[in-house]
């Protein structure tokens, strides 16, 4: 049994295990796919405070390697269900495993909404944005 399931290993989901490890819980991470969520796409981040510029991926690999130097353990499979058992919450999961732990921290993520158009997975961040705020210096003139 841990202290925390953390389900989602994207910035939110690490970052919520970075702090919980160093207030001395101890955490599991459930994450369907890999670590980083849809930041791993993002070429360059210029808009994060104290980093001039860093991609995506190498931001979520820090952050990934910080909590599991911290300790926390990640299992590969996707959550599927919660059961509330008032002290213990236990999560099912896409592989057939069930964890406890006293509390289940949903970090999920986003998904970007694709219009359709032709091509549109291959020019997203070549002139296809998701994000006005975080993209829009990019694309200035």
């Amino acid at each position: 049994m841990k202290d925390i399931i953390i389900i989602g290993a994207g910035p939110a989901g690490l970052t919520a295990a970075i702090y919980a490890l160093r207030a001395g819980k101890s955490v599991l991470i459930l994450e369907a796919q890999s670590y980083g969520g849809q930041i791993v796409n993002t070429p360059d981040i210029e808009n994060y405070p104290g980093l001039k510029s860093v991609s995506g991926f190498d931001y979520a690999t820090t952050l990934y390697e910080q909590a599991t130097g911290f300790g926390a353990e990640i299992e590969y499979t996707a959550a599927v269900s919660i059961e509330d058992k008032g002290e213990i919450k236990t999560v099912h999961t896409e592989s057939g495993e069930s964890f406890d732990a006293a509390a289940v921290i949903l970090a999920t993520g986003a998904k970007n909404k694709h219009i359709g158009i032709d091509r549109e997975e291959e020019l997203t961040g070549k002139g296809i944005s998701y994000c006005s705020t975080s993209d829009g210096a990019f694309f200035r003139g």
